[in-house]
C-alpha cells in the first residue's frame, strides 16, 4: 500500500470575543472590526455575542469536553464565525488596539479547552469555515485549510485515489490546524512484514490477516468498521468528561512492573485507560534537536492516560481528576525522568501553565521541557522572541518570550 506523504498549507488564524452590549468600549470593537475588514465580505452577521439566541449553539458546536460547557465556565466575550482572510486580520488589529486575548478554535480537540476557555476576558475566532482541501494525485500533494478536520482530509484523498493515504491521528474529528501544529501519531504501517521480522515464532501468513484499503482501515481504527466512509465528514464526536496525561517510556517495564500497575488501577477502580504507541525504527535514527518535536531516539513507547466518564458536576470531576492523577503518580518509577517527558497535543495543565506576565518565561520553562526538552524550548523561546515580542500570540501553554532584561 503506497502512503506517501502529503505537504500542507496551514493558513494560521486568529480568535476573538466581545461582548455586544451597549457599552462604548464594546461597540468600539465592532466598529473596528467592520473597519479594518474587507467591505466585500461583511462581518456583523458573524459576530455571536452572549445576547445572540444561537451562541450557546455556536459555542457549544466544538466544545470537546464537557468540563468545559458548565454554567460556571467562563464564556468568551463574543464568537466570530470567520470567513475571509480580511476577518481574521480585523481581529489581530482590533484585539491589539482594544487588549483582548484571543482564541483560536480549529477542530476543538485540546484536551483542557484552551482553544475555547480563558481565565481573563477573551474573544474565539472559530475557523470551522477555512475546510477547503485541495488534492492532487499528479504530484502527490494536498493543500489543506485550517478549519478542516483529519476525516474531511481522508475522505478527499480517498475520492482521488485508492492507494494513496496519509499517515495522521486515528480519530477523524481533529482539526488540522491542532494535529500539524502539534505533531500526531497514526496506525499507518506495514504490519505484516514487521510482525514476521519482530515476532518469527507466531508464523505470521497473509492468509491470517484481514486485508482492506486505506480508508476503510481509517474506519476500522476508529472501531467503525462498517461504517460508510462518508462518516470521515462527521464533525460531531461522541462527548463525554475528559481528562488525559501522557509519558514516555525508556526502558522495558518489567513483568513486576506492570502487575503492580494493574493492582493499583484495580484498587483505585479507575476507568483509566493507558495506552501504549510503540516508537523505534526510523524514529531512533532522527536526532531529538532535528525538529520541535524531540521525542523520537531513546523512547521505547509514548503512553497515554485516558479517563472519561458522564457524570455531571464539580464534585464528579474531581473525583475522576485525581484517580488520573494518583495513577500518573504511581507510574513514575518507569518512565522519564529529569525531566518527565509529556506529548504537547496530549494538553496537560497539570504541568503548568504561564500568566503572561514578567515570571511567563520561567512558568513556561516548567512545562516548556517536558514537552520539548530543554535544548529545544530554548530555541523556540528565541525563535518567539524575535517574531512576537509582545507576546500577543499566546494560550496557558504556548511558548513564552524572554523577560525584558535578557533582550
Amino acid at each position: 500500500m503506497k502512503i506517501p506523504l502529503f505537504s500542507s498549507s496551514l493558513i494560521i488564524f486568529l480568535v476573538l470575543a466581545i461582548s455586544i452590549s451597549p457599552s462604548h468600549e464594546n461597540q468600539s470593537f465592532l466598529q473596528c472590526l467592520e473597519t479594518n475588514s474587507n467591505p466585500s465580505y461583511p462581518i456583523s452577521s458573524l459576530v455571536f455575542s452572549p445576547n445572540n439566541s444561537s451562541f450557546p449553539t455556536v459555542l457549544q458546536a466544538y466544545i470537546r469536553n464537557l468540563r468545559f460547557n458548565e454554567s460556571t465556565t467562563r464564556k468568551p466575550l463574543f464568537i466570530l464565525t470567520a470567513q475571509h482572510e480580511s476577518h481574521i486580520q480585523a481581529s489581530i488589529i482590533c484585539a491589539k488596539s482594544q487588549g483582548v486575548q484571543m482564541k483560536i478554535r480549529s477542530g476543538g480537540h485540546d484536551y483542557e479547552g484552551l482553544s475555547y476557555v480563558s481565565n481573563v476576558p477573551f474573544f474565539i475566532v472559530d475557523m470551522f469555515n477555512f475546510r477547503s482541501i485541495n488534492v492532487s494525485i499528479e504530484d502527490e500533494s494536498a493543500w489543506v485549510e485550517v478549519g478542516a478536520t483529519l476525516g474531511e482530509v481522508y475522505y478527499r484523498i480517498a475520492e482521488k485515489s485508492n492507494v494513496h493515504g496519509f499517515p495522521a491521528g486515528v480519530c477523524p474529528t481533529v482539526g488540522v490546524g491542532g494535529h500539524f501544529s502539534g505533531a500526531g501519531y497514526g496506525d499507518s504501517d506495514r504490519l505484516l512484514s514487521l510482525l514476521n521480522q519482530s515476532f518469527p515464532e507466531l508464523g505470521l501468513e497473509r492468509k491470517d490477516c484481514i486485508e482492506m484499503s486505506w480508508i476503510e482501515s481509517v474506519l476500522y481504527y476508529t472501531n467503525s468498521p462498517i461504517t460508510p466512509i462518508d462518516a470521515l465528514l462527521s464533525r460531531s464526536p461522541p462527548l463525554s468528561y475528559l481528562k488525559r496525561k501522557s509519558d514516555y517510556l525508556q526502558k522495558p517495564m518489567s513483568k513486576e512492573g506492570l502487575e503492580f500497575i494493574f493492582k493499583k488501577m484495580i484498587e483505585l477502580q479507575t476507568p483509566t485507560i493507558l495506552t501504549f504507541n510503540p516508537y523505534g525504527g526510523r524514529m531512533s535514527e532522527i536526532s531529538p534537536l532535528a525538529k520541535p518535536f524531540p521525542h523520537r531516539d531513546g523512547n521505547i513507547a509514548k503512553i497515554q492516560y485516558s479517563t472519561n466518564w458522564n457524570e455531571k458536576g464539580v464534585e464528579a470531576s474531581n473525583h475522576y481528576l485525581n484517580l488520573t492523577r494518583v495513577l500518573y503518580n504511581y507510574m513514575t518509577p518507569f518512565v522519564s525522568k529529569s525531566p518527565r517527558l509529556a506529548f504537547l497535543n496530549y494538553r496537560d495543565i497539570d504541568l503548568g501553565i504561564t500568566h503572561n506576565g514578567k515570571l511567563s518565561y520561567f512558568e513556561g520553562k516548567v512545562y516548556g521541557i517536558k514537552y520539548f526538552k530543554k535544548e529545544n524550548f530554548n530555541r523556540l523561546v528565541k525563535i518567539k522572541t524575535k517574531v512576537d515580542p509582545q507576546n500577543f500570540f499566546r494560550n496557558e501553554q504556548s511558548i513564552p518570550v524572554y523577560p525584558s532584561w535578557r533582550n
